[in-house]
């Protein structure tokens, strides 16, 4: 893999990632390891424990992409997990309530770049991993990260 492939596969994570709403869940997977990121709404990377961020420090963000590096070379995944960004709205025999809704999506990893996956691909392989309430998505794709860093830059300048 070539830098340039790094950088181009690096500036279309981190454009999906600030296209999607919400604080994110991020687990990176490549070889027999895994990896999880607590990524704000706001673009702040920390490392993820089983109750959410783990407040850390500057390493966090290195140890970030250098996962997603080794992915990028070794082959792997990467599972987005937008944490309460939807509402799912409960029928009247369960109290008829709203539970906070999370969404799904993922992409393929490899030397050749960023694969982003339909929410049906998902479903197939992680059903296992999609506790509480969630909804899958497709990840997006590389023309819709586009027009969404258009309408920011466009937002901005306004």
């Amino acid at each position: 893999m070539n830098t340039e492939n790094f950088q181009k596969s690096t500036a279309y994570l981190d454009g999906a990632l600030m296209s999607l709403d919400g604080d994110k869940v991020i687990i990176i997977s490549f070889g027999a390891l895994q990896e999880r990121f607590y990524v704000s709404s706001s673009g702040e990377v920390n490392r993820c424990g089983e109750q959410g961020p783990v407040r850390g420090d500057e390493s966090d963000f290195e140890r970030y992409r250098m996962a997603f590096l080794e992915a990028l070379m070794d082959g792997g995944s990467l599972i987005v997990r937008q944490v309460a960004v939807g509402e799912l709205k409960l029928p009247d025999a369960l109290g008829s309530g709203v539970v906070p809704l999370d969404y799904l999506s993922a992409a393929k990893v490899g030397p050749k770049g960023v694969r982003s996956m339909k929410a049906e691909e998902l479903k197939k392989v992680y059903q296992q991993g999609a506790d509480g309430a969630v909804e899958y998505h497709d990840f997006p794709s590389k023309n819709q990260v586009k027009i969404a860093m258009l309408k920011l830059l466009e937002t901005e300048q306004n």
